[in-house]
């Protein structure tokens, strides 16, 4: 119920200070990693703990947010997202997905696919990612040196043109 609709025994409550706020927080997961389904492929990544999705991954992520688009209630005006390759593939669709301009049904993966990004902003933030989480990411899986390698320009070029906010201060400016 709204809050400015709510209802005593004796009528309504009378309206005080401004109407409530409300905010709408969507939290998911990655889409189908690579690693999961080719195990191997861990032995010969250049970078082990970053693993792709699947195609089945995009395309997921991809009718996720046409169903968003479709179903969610709300809007959506920001993403932030963890800078690991399949978080960021999974966001990219997402948006593709939510924001197409045009729904085509023949589309599966949104990298070609038109959108309004006047609707969306995305900001890359490091203080989501599981390696702030000692049993999330096991020390065997982070690089021996430290440096996740991730390049955060690299990373925001996969995104649909438009969408990326640099205005946004991360939390967390890298992985320490």
């Amino acid at each position: 119920m709204d809050p400015s609709e709510a209802q005593t025994p004796n009528g309504p409550i009378a309206h005080q200070g401004p109407p409530a706020h409300r905010q709408n927080v969507v939290v998911m997961r990655h889409g189908d990693r690579l690693d999961h389904f080719e195990p191997l492929w861990v032995s010969t990544a250049a970078r082990p703990w970053d693993p792709p999705l699947l195609e089945s991954g995009l395309t997921r992520a991809f009718h996720t947010g046409r169903k968003f688009r479709n179903n969610l209630g709300f809007p959506i005006h920001r993403v932030f997202v963890s800078p690991f390759l399949r978080c960021v593939q999974t966001a990219g669709e997402v948006i593709s997905g939510l924001f197409a301009l045009a729904d085509d049904p023949n589309s599966v993966t949104g990298g070609s696919v038109p959108i309004d990004a006047s609707k969306v902003k995305v900001s890359i933030e490091y203080g989501i990612c599981e390696m702030l989480n000692n049993e999330a990411i096991q020390p065997v899986s982070v690089p021996r040196d430290g440096d996740f390698g991730f390049k955060v320009s690299e990373l925001e070029g996969l995104f649909p043109d438009g969408t990326v906010d640099r205005s946004v201060e991360p939390v967390y400016k890298e992985v320490t």
